[in-house]
């Protein structure tokens, strides 16, 4: 373990700027629902059928459980780096620093999977609308087109993001409270027992797939330099149970309907041209949102990495503060992955591709964060028995559905998972290689 105590880095260097709403509604924009229930949930009905509300509801369940870990290690730490933070100080630096590498990769996927995801969708309503221009049905230019936008936002203050995020987090809260009533009046009001005991053998790998749409919190926890530990912590749970809830509503309206296609294809064909414009921009504001919570969250990973000489100093300094370079740098590699990887396999792959990593990244950063409460308060048990119970299940629960879930997924994907890994590894130990040769000379 570090050998700094938590409350000799709990000073934030800068005054908080975001109030407990507004870290709310970044949190639950980081879900993107509206883009994440189109994508992921697409994915979780291929795989499960009408067991997508089960499905959710079990992936709600793993996912509050960290969201408590959270909650409990946000209270320690007020310094910014989320998980980076945590296994920093909690566990080793060499585990702290791994887990940042792979929080980089986690948020950069989950991230692209929903600039992605909206980019798709908007491209599946233009291509229907008969006066289309053509330059507009280039998918990596609908690509760019929304991850400029969430990279302007995020270079234009986390004050301005925060505000679009209230703005268009409401918008959609009501957007799919009404369609999942809609799909209920569809039905007949077809109530049914959404518990099943006939279980998909897919049903752990559509609970991965699942854990996507509720981890909002994924985006505030590095947040220690905009906002309060007490207000992170707070929203860390309330938004994994609201964002989670309302999937599980949505996918049990769909399950009502005994629906099993394509959601993107049944929303356009249901709403008209009309819909389809309407359909088109919240998918288009929600992109954005997704893609520029985790740009801000891996901006602030990045800073705190650098002030620890992981990566190189400048891009820990605050411009006007924030941290400017990171934050540029961070939204650079947001914009050219998700460009270059559409255009070799067209948005729909990006996102699968990125949904499948996110749930993979999102499985490991949350083990460590477990693995980080347990160390704090193993030495003080008595003390902290509901804090140590918390942190011992939740590690069980994330060791064994990622483990259980790495047979349902295909090898490029495991192969980039392993790799980021191994990568991660070579680059530490090169530096640590270079520095110690830098004093010896």
């Amino acid at each position: 373990m570090n050998n700094q105590k938590p409350a000799e880095i709990n000073k934030s260097k800068t005054k908080s700027k975001l109030s407990t709403s507004d870290l709310f509604f970044l949190s639950f924009g980081g879900q993107a629902p509206f883009i994440s229930l189109l994508t992921f949930g697409t994915v979780m009905i291929s795989l499960v059928g009408t067991q997508g509300a089960f499905a959710m509801l079990i992936a709600t369940a793993v996912v509050a459980l960290n969201g408590i870990v959270v909650n409990r290690l946000s209270s320690r730490f007020k310094r910014g780096g989320g998980y980076y933070t945590y296994a920093y100080y909690a566990l080793t630096e060499r585990l702290g620093t791994s887990t940042g590498w792979v929080y980089l990769a986690y948020a950069l996927s989950y991230g692209g999977t929903l600039l992605a995801g909206g980019a798709y969708v908007l491209y599946s309503i233009l291509r229907m609308l008969p006066f289309t221009p053509a330059m507009l049905l280039n998918q990596w230019l609908l690509a760019l087109v929304v991850s400029g936008l969430a990279s302007a936002l995020v270079i234009a203050g986390v004050k301005a993001s925060a505000k679009y995020a209230m703005i268009m987090s409401t918008a959609e809260m009501i957007a799919l409270i009404a369609l999942s009533v809609f799909f209920l009046r569809d039905s007949g009001w077809h109530f049914y027992n959404p518990f099943t005991v006939n279980l998909s053998p897919s049903l752990f790998e559509a609970v991965v797939f699942g854990l996507g749409i509720p981890t909002g919190y994924g985006s505030i926890a590095p947040l220690g330099y905009d906002a309060s530990s007490k207000s992170i912590g707070k929203v860390a749970v309330a938004v994994v149970f609201y964002g989670g809830l309302l999937a599980s509503f949505f996918f049990y309206s769909l399950g009502a309907l005994n629906f099993t296609g394509n959601l993107v294809q049944y929303l356009l064909s249901d709403f008209g041209i009309v819909g389809a414009i309407i359909l088109g921009f919240i998918a288009l504001n929600d992109g954005t949102l997704g893609g520029m919570s985790y740009i801000l969250a891996n901006s602030r990973t990045l800073k705190a990495m650098s002030e620890d000489k992981v990566f190189p100093s400048i891009l820990a300094k605050d411009v006007r503060g924030k941290p400017l370079f990171a934050e540029i740098l961070i939204a650079g590699i947001f914009t050219s992955a998700v460009v270059a990887l559409t255009n070799f396999m067209g948005l729909y792959g990006v996102f699968v591709i990125l949904g499948g990593l996110a749930g993979i990244f999102n499985l490991f950063i949350h083990s460590s964060a477990d693995l980080s409460l347990v160390r704090i308060t193993v030495k003080r048990a008595k003390k902290h028995w509901w804090e140590l119970s918390i942190g011992i299940l939740a590690t069980l629960v994330s060791t064994a559905v990622l483990i259980y879930s790495f047979t349902g997924f295909s090898p490029i994907m495991m192969n980039i998972f392993l790799g980021w890994i191994v990568l991660g590894f070579f680059y530490l130990e090169i530096k640590e290689m270079l520095s110690s040769s830098s004093t010896e000379d």
